[in-house]
């Protein structure tokens, strides 16, 4: 039996034509061209058929909109009669931005008006057979906790649904000050809700799914939520969360590092305080905040941030939604029997760093300047660090090894701690980890695997991202080898397939890390001599901007 990619050569024509023909699939493909309609318990909708599945966009999953439903918890939606147009995606969560700069990243911005009625997602499956019991992926988009949305056309789920006969479920919720603004302190009983609203709203979309999933041929009991940077990070704080107990059965976090630690409310009160100065409100009389004109909030918000010196807009221990920090014994408790898959892109900090192109022809004395200023080491510690990227890679340049550590230091470092964690406490389910591997070739793979990179694929739709992914028949390898770990771990809660080497669960003892690319290779502690060298590593809060910052 022939395998590695020479097996499935036969399949990549199809492949490349954006997945145009179902490659490994179960389940019917016939698909009507007429009008398709679907019954939930709120009332009727009407998608349309597309790319071998069918679709339905901005359905309405919980009642946020502004007024007296501003930062509350989510409502109920009101049933409406006749049927309701499903074909369009709906309002993305008022924000400043909502994509990022440059033709590569097309695919990934979007277009939709910005309005509070944002609790809204997207449903693509094969067919509406009610009886195919699906496993149900549900994405939660990046763009940390203060931007982003589900409807980009690098997120289209059709030919993930068909390639892997999967229900893909993408979402909108509450961001940045909508979201994620603790007021408990002034008033915590008409706001109790408001510090994690947008975390709750991932859980009005999952009982959703709980509710209406099967009239799309959904398992109700087979969910996988998924997420990219803040979305995977918001899954780690689902992890922390009572109230998400039972909702999904299976989580993958990609590049998800900031969700691991969770401050506590009362590290917000400040950024609040002068969010409130900001408005012009009384302290005493926070429902006149309901009121304010949402672009009046977003700019008061950009200029508490600057005042406050915090974030602010990010989940909080409020100790009534999220309890403890995610993996910690209390966190690990409360999902002990989900498996957990997690991973980061090879050059995560490549994407910071194009902020100014220079950073990539770095002179060896500007890398130790640099690494001085934000890790505060010395050039011995300096130089272990080079020796120890460049035993396994002895090209690396001054450019590279700074990308490469800042990479590891900010994501691929505590989400590897994480997964010790995870597989060294008793009872837990498995957890699997990755890199992903594939460089662009965009300006001749300066960028190299760049953070995000990874969604296109995860997706299927590197032909629409084709401008940052490349295309050709090894792209689609890469895709494919992404989207068959990922299905088999929603439908089972093992990675492992005929596509890919035998991936062990991550432990302490092998350490086995996933490279994912073309070729995927199966990596007992990957990287662990560099691993070692930054263990101490931490960069200066207050010196963050200057690790991005060109300096000649």
């Amino acid at each position: 039996m022939k395998t590695g990619r020479q097996n499935r050569r036969q399949f990549l024509s199809i492949a490349m034509l954006g997945l145009a023909a179902p490659i490994f699939l179960r389940g019917t493909m016939a698909i009507a061209a007429d009008p398709i309609t679907v019954k939930i318990t709120n009332g009727i909708l009407r998608g349309a058929a597309a790319k071998g599945a069918v679709s339905f966009k901005g359905i309405p999953y919980a009642d946020t909109t502004a007024g007296a439903n501003r930062f509350k918890a989510p409502q109920p939606v009101p049933h409406w009669s006749g049927e309701r147009d499903a074909t369009r995606y709906g309002s993305l969560c008022p924000q400043i931005n909502t994509g990022m700069d440059g033709a590569i990243f097309e695919w990934y911005n979007q277009q939709e008006p910005l309005g509070e009625d944002c609790c809204v997602l997207n449903v693509f499956t094969p067919d509406l057979n009610a009886k195919a019991k699906r496993p149900v992926m549900l994405y939660i988009h990046g763009g940390g906790y203060i931007n982003g949305g589900g409807g980009s056309a690098g997120l289209d789920g059709s030919n993930l649904a068909r390639y892997g006969d999967v229900v893909v479920v993408t979402i909108n919720h509450r961001l940045n000050a909508f979201g994620y603004t603790y007021l408990s302190h002034l008033d915590p009983e008409a706001f109790g809700d408001a510090a994690n609203a947008g975390n709750l709203d991932i859980i009005a979309a999952l009982e959703w799914v709980r509710d209406n999933v099967e009239a799309f041929g959904g398992d109700p009991g087979s969910v996988t939520v998924f997420g990219q940077s803040g979305g995977g990070s918001k899954i780690m704080t689902l992890l922390a969360m009572p109230k998400a107990q039972g909702l999904f059965h299976r989580a993958i976090s990609m590049s998800g590092a900031a969700g691991l630690n969770v401050d506590p409310a009362s590290a917000m009160e400040p950024y609040v305080n002068a969010l409130i100065k900001e408005l012009g409100v009384d302290p005493k009389n926070l429902a006149a905040m309901q009121q304010i004109p949402f672009q009046t909030v977003l700019d008061a918000r950009s200029r508490a941030v600057v005042a406050s010196g915090l974030e602010g807009a990010r989940p909080v221990i409020d100790g009534k939604h999220i309890i403890a920090q995610p993996m910690t014994p209390p966190g690990l408790a409360m999902h002990i029997n989900v498996p957990l898959m997690m991973g980061s892109t090879k050059t995560e900090a490549s994407l910071f760093f194009q902020s100014d192109m220079r950073n990539f022809n770095l002179t060896e004395a500007q890398m130790r300047a640099r690494m001085r200023s934000v890790f505060s080491v010395d050039d011995a510690k300096i130089d272990s660090i080079m020796a120890a990227y460049r035993k396994d890679a002895p090209e690396m340049t001054p450019s590279d090894i700074l990308v490469a550590v800042a990479s590891d230091v900010q994501f691929r470092r505590p989400l590897t701690e994480a997964a010790e964690i995870k597989s060294g406490a008793s009872g837990q389910a498995p957890v699997y980890m990755y890199n992903f591997t594939w460089t662009i070739p965009w300006q001749n793979g300066v960028l190299g695997s760049p953070h995000a990179v990874d969604i296109p694929f995860a997706f299927g739709t590197v032909n629409e991202a084709g401008a940052m992914t490349g295309a050709g028949v090894d792209a689609m390898e890469t895709s494919m080898n992404m989207m068959s770990a990922f299905v088999n771990f929603a439908r089972t809660g093992n990675p492992n397939n005929e596509r890919l080497p035998e991936w062990k669960p991550y432990d302490r003892g092998t350490r086995t890390t996933m490279l994912i690319d073309a070729d995927c290779e199966a990596a007992s502690d990957w990287r662990g001599e560099a691993r070692r060298a930054i263990a101490d590593l931490k960069i200066d809060p207050f010196n963050r901007a200057a690790l991005y910052r060109y300096a000649a």
